[in-house]
């Protein structure tokens, strides 16, 4: 079967060997014993410098001294000299001072960032000399750059279906090795960037080069990683072997499953809509979206019911204000700073795509932090601990369970010291996932701008993770339908934007794409209620004459 992912365009932004311990310590920071032993030291960070001692102990800073160079700055906060980053002063996502990062000359605003810095005192992704692995589905990566050929496990790798080096084969297909500087540029080499999770392993891949799904399956459920990042999709897809390969992967590590993080798109301003692509509205996918530099959603970025979360994107160009500074194809920036004359770094990438792999990041170190949790358990605590971003944003809805969610937000901006500080704070597992259905196939004619109701009655009682809507109208132009999901309590989520114009640049195959059903999903009604009467709306939002008959509706939720 030929894939429709081969048929349509990736989306891309506007768009270890481990070699953690080859690192030679420096001479007289600790003593020989304290470097032979770093292993043995705890997740703490003795002089309060943003560097846990076990990573002060591994490259051989002094983990009682904030301050080697006397310059006033925290160890690790330095952009210069041999344990600095050099542009980490302009990683604003990482750490916001109000910087100016590019020729916009619009600065970034201070405090607004991933919040890190309390992360950092005690989890980097080292996790004891067993680093964290983190999956860059890509078009490869570059594994010889200088901030990131020690975080490299070709081990893990895939060159195609086969384990191996997954450099690109070409210098134009520099997506992937953006994507891991973002997550893992190593820290504290007197090097160019910082990544989120910057002791972490990266494991590459090129599968984007030749899309063959059974290559997929290889790399999915491959490698000693906990994190797959996969900064594409596509526009509309039905497939449903992509989530079959995602389920399977829950097996892998005891059953605490791989968790699959996807860019949400960048199509805001063409009428897009997340939950247009099985890829990316099941289950055991986490879809991010795009915040700007000032908490709001960027103003490409996607919106949709199954959006689970947001970090930074930045801006649509480095003209317009504040983008993503990181590592590209050595020697071939095109878009960097004045003093890297090797051309190994970029501050121009944006969009979904870069959003996407800050929560990779996040991911790594959450498992570092509590290596017990399962993948349902990581995206609850993500979900339970976002930060209301936006907070006059029209579409946050407050559920009946207390929880906020947006279809511009998904659940808002990514906590990571929050998910942290809640699973070490005596949090107690899920239960089983559990599922309770319900159909509706009564008929109705759908008039010119008029909206129909129909309801489906759940009797099973669980406590909601996601839900499964599948709607099957038979239609001149599906594509002019607004459906909203409301529960038993009263929470409503429009989970289809539908579209006021005539025309389709989503590469929508066909007009009458939901005739034999398309389904859409929500986290939305995280932690209420099954049980009762659920109501779903569909509204026709274009007076053009085009016909439409609702033949049934299916309700599937999922949950503990």
């Amino acid at each position: 079967m030929k894939s429709l992912f081969k048929i349509f365009s990736v989306i891309l932004s506007l768009y270890l060997i481990n070699g953690c311990e080859s690192v030679t310590p420096r001479k007289g920071a600790n003593s020989a014993k304290e470097i032979k032993d770093f292993n043995r030291y705890s997740n703490t960070d003795s002089d309060n410098d943003y560097i846990p001692d076990n990573i002060e102990a591994l490259i051989g800073t002094d983990m009682h001294n904030s301050d080697e160079n006397h310059n006033n700055i925290p160890d690790g906060l330095e952009s210069s000299g041999k344990f600095g980053d050099t542009y980490l002063s302009k990683e604003w996502y990482i750490y916001s001072t109000g910087q100016v990062m590019n020729q916009s000359n619009k600065p970034a605003i201070a405090g607004n960032d991933l919040d890190l810095m309390g992360v950092y005192h005690n989890y980097m992704g080292y996790n004891h000399g067993k680093p964290i692995g983190v999956q860059v589905v890509d078009y490869g990566v570059d594994t010889t750059h200088e901030d990131l050929k020690d975080n490299i496990s070709l081990k893990d790798s895939y060159n195609g279906g086969s384990i191996g080096n997954p450099n690109p084969t070409n210098s134009y297909f520099s997506h992937g090795t953006k994507i891991a500087g973002i997550i893992a540029a190593r820290a504290f080499n007197g090097k160019g960037v910082r990544g989120v999770a910057p002791f972490a392993k990266i494991a590459g891949s090129n599968w984007l080069i030749n899309q063959d799904m059974g290559n997929l399956e290889k790399v999915w459920l491959g490698g000693n990683v906990v994190v797959s990042n996969n900064s594409w999709g596509t526009y509309f897809n039905t497939d449903t072997l992509y989530e079959k390969i995602m389920k399977k992967a829950q097996e892998l590590r005891g059953g605490k499953g791989r968790a699959f993080v996807f860019a949400g798109g960048n199509d805001r301003s063409y009428g897009g809509d997340t939950n247009l692509q099985y890829i990316e509205n099941n289950r055991f996918a986490i879809t991010v979206g795009a915040l700007a530099v000032d908490d709001t959603y960027a103003p490409y970025s996607t919106p949709g019911a199954n959006l689970f979360i947001s970090a930074y994107g930045g801006s649509i160009s480095a003209y317009d204000g504040p983008t993503i500074a990181t590592t590209t194809i050595s020697g071939q920036a095109r878009w960097t700073f004045s003093s890297d004359s090797a051309k190994n770094y970029t501050y121009a990438m944006s969009g979904t795509s870069a959003a996407a792999p800050m929560v990779s990041g996040a991911i790594a170190l959450i498992n570092e932090a509590c290596p017990n949790l399962k993948m349902r358990d990581v995206k609850y605590l993500i979900a339970t601990n976002a930060k209301i971003v936006d907070a006059q944003n029209s579409s946050w809805v407050t559920n009946s369970a207390g929880i906020e969610f947006s279809t511009d937000y998904g659940f808002g901006k990514i906590d990571t010291k929050a998910v942290i500080d809640a699973c070490k704070s005596g949090y107690t597992l899920l239960g089983k996932e559990l599922s309770v259905e319900a159909s509706n196939n009564e008929q109705e004619n759908i008039a010119d701008s008029a909206t129909i109701s129909k309801n489906l009655a759940i009797n099973g009682n669980i406590n909601i993770e996601q839900v499964e809507l599948t709607i099957n109208i038979d239609s001149d132009d599906a594509s002019e339908y607004r459906v909203y999901l409301i529960s038993p309590s009263g929470t409503k989520i429009r989970m289809l934007r539908g579209k006021s114009y005539s025309g389709d640049s989503l590469f929508i195959p066909t007009k009458n794409w939901m005739n034999g059903g398309f389904r859409v999903t929500s986290p939305a009604f995280l932690d209420e209620n099954s049980q009762g009467t659920w109501r779903v709306d569909i509204e026709d939002i274009r007076n053009n004459g085009n016909k439409g008959i609702l033949k049934g509706l299916k309700l599937k939720i999922f949950g503990h």
